[in-house]
């Protein structure tokens, strides 16, 4: 059985990001989904200063589970237009200790938001930079305005078609 990794770049501990992976992993059925919940970790800011020699624990870790999954679901938020500084921070330190961490394994890169645009600028740039990070970006889904989009833990018809479809797109990359 495939087994995905699904995590949300938020420290936000009502993060919407870490709500919609939740949802996602609740809807496939037919692959080993393991959500890892991030949002306390506390990781230094990396800086050229500690290369080569120090790695956060918590980032070893995270590289030796990248590795063991076939498969991620990636969800966002945004950040005046960009990706909150502790997701890119993580992506950072990823990126100094494996060049193609993610090994061109497919990815579902997700992202909400509050408002109308659902994430959209921040995915569209990591939609760019994460192939650097051999992420094979198999599919995209945004959700916007979140609180009108998924009320009592449900997407509304019309989202739930759309985010469906994505993990469709997704999990055919995986076979």
């Amino acid at each position: 059985m495939k087994k995905i990794l699904a995590f949300a770049g938020s420290n936000y501990s009502k993060s919407m990001n870490h709500q919609l992976v939740n949802y996602t992993a609740s809807l496939i059925d037919d692959l080993e989904v393991n959500v890892l919940d991030i949002r306390k970790w506390d990781i230094p800011i990396y800086s050229i200063d500690m290369d080569p020699d120090q790695t956060p624990d918590l980032i070893s870790k995270l590289i030796k589970q990248i590795g063991e999954y076939d498969g991620f679901i990636i969800s966002s938020p945004e950040h005046n237009g960009g990706t909150p500084a502790f997701f890119k921070n993580i992506l950072d330190w990823l990126s100094r200790r494996g060049k193609k961490v993610f090994a061109d394994k497919p990815v579902l890169l997700m992202s909400t938001s509050p408002g109308g645009g659902g994430g959209a600028t921040n995915r569209k740039f990591l939609e760019h930079t994460l192939p650097y990070q051999g992420a094979n970006i198999a599919a995209a889904y945004g959700l916007p305005s979140f609180p009108q989009n998924m009320q009592d833990g449900k997407l509304n018809d019309e989202q739930l078609k759309e985010l469906k479809a994505a993990i469709q797109q997704f999990t055919s990359a995986l076979k």
